[in-house]
């Protein structure tokens, strides 16, 4: 296998969003850990970017920070044109609700409600009607492979079907941008590379945009581009995986 190192600016695509100078850190007893230090990225319009680094180094971070959830103390995010965070809290909670999709390692599923139910919550917390969420949460479900499953609980489900589930609730407003925290974290190998193809053909089939966070190289490999964060910082590390 070969590696071709990355250079965004190379891409024939446009910038959907992307972090100048972020600095994040957190202050504890006994120091100030710096998590962020004017960290950039440029995430592509319809690329599947991975994210990878030491435990602890700051990923999760880093996503809350991409995704509206997470103030910077200094530095811009911007989204189309606007630092999300100079805005004001409606830009920032439309664009939480409206653009960005999230899924998460544990899956964060209801117990007490089906499939459908779970992945209908998305839309009917923007107050949509229940049939037109039902309608687009069928809809999801049968192309992430979950049409047999759509009544069963999740007690009821594997890891694999519930992360199926998660990924069908994170796409059920058209998000211009889904952040997936580890959401192969808790899965075998096997559901893994599942998950992984099916991110590959939901990117292909929509030109969904994604940004993973792994500790796994195998599912780096799998993946357009990937950048290690180190030292608050994010290095390129590959694009386009060559077998």
């Amino acid at each position: 296998m070969a590696y071709v190192m990355s250079d965004p600016d190379k891409i024939d695509r446009k910038c959907l969003i992307e972090m100048v100078a972020v600095d994040k850190s957190y202050a504890t007893k006994r120091e100030t850990i710096h998590v962020l230090k004017e960290a950039n990225l440029k995430v592509l319009s319809g690329e599947v970017l991975g994210i990878v680094g030491a435990s602890g180094v700051g990923k999760s971070t880093l996503l809350h920070v991409l995704g509206g959830l997470d103030q910077p103390a200094n530095g811009k995010v911007i989204f189309k044109g606007h630092d999300i965070y100079r805005q004001g809290n409606s830009f920032l909670e439309k664009f939480r609700n409206v653009h960005v999709g999230f899924v998460f390692q544990f899956f964060n599923l209801l117990p007490d409600f089906t499939a459908l139910e779970n992945a209908m919550f998305p839309a009917l917390i923007q107050n949509k009607q229940k049939s037109v969420a039902r309608e687009r949460a069928e809809y999801l479900l049968c192309e992430v492979g979950m049409q047999d499953r759509m009544s069963h609980k999740p007690g009821e489900l594997s890891g694999g079907e519930s992360q199926r589930v998660a990924l069908a609730r994170g796409l059920m407003n058209q998000p211009d941008l889904l952040l997936a925290d580890e959401p192969t974290g808790n899965l075998d190998t096997h559901a893994s590379d599942q998950l992984i193809e099916l991110i590959r053909k939901l990117n292909k089939e929509f030109n969904q945009t994604f940004v993973l966070v792994t500790h796994s190289q195998r599912v780096a490999g799998q993946l357009d581009r990937v950048l290690e964060l180190v030292c608050g910082k994010l290095n390129p590390i590959k694009q386009n995986l060559v077998i």
